[in-house]
């Protein structure tokens, strides 16, 4: 169970990573922040569409999903990880500029982070691809 000395942390620590702690030498990914409500809807291509499913929130037990490691080709149920603190990254795909910036970004960054969190990239691409 996460507590909440542990979530101010991740909390804390992911303020940090998504806006840095001072000069950075990486450019800056603009973000349109009209385009997507919470929960809700995201805009594709100027089209909005809308979201399925619950919003996400702060102590809300992931759902069962099946899911692929990349490197092992075993199964992975992310549901089953109840205790442990998770940085997820879910991009489309890491062939586009954006999601590749954002995964190594959490790679390059999240080394910073307390061993006992665990960073996970989940994408649409083939376990082969993500090699």
């Amino acid at each position: 169970m996460v507590t909440n000395k542990n979530l101010i942390i991740l909390l804390s620590l992911l303020v940090v990573l998504v806006f840095g702690c001072g000069a950075t030498t990486q450019p800056k990914i603009p973000v349109d922040m009209a385009s997507a409500i919470p929960g809700e809807q995201v805009n594709f291509r100027g089209k909005p569409i809308k979201l399925l499913g619950l919003q996400i929130s702060v102590g809300m037990h992931l759902p069962s999903v099946e899911l692929v490691d990349a490197m092992s080709m075993s199964n992975v149920d992310l549901s089953k990880e109840r205790g442990s603190v998770l940085l997820l990254s879910i991009v489309p795909s890491l062939d586009t500029p954006v999601c590749e910036e954002q995964d190594h970004y959490l790679g390059e960054k999240g080394s910073m982070l307390p061993k006992d969190i665990k960073r996970i990239v989940i994408s649409r691409d083939t376990p082969f691809a993500q090699k």
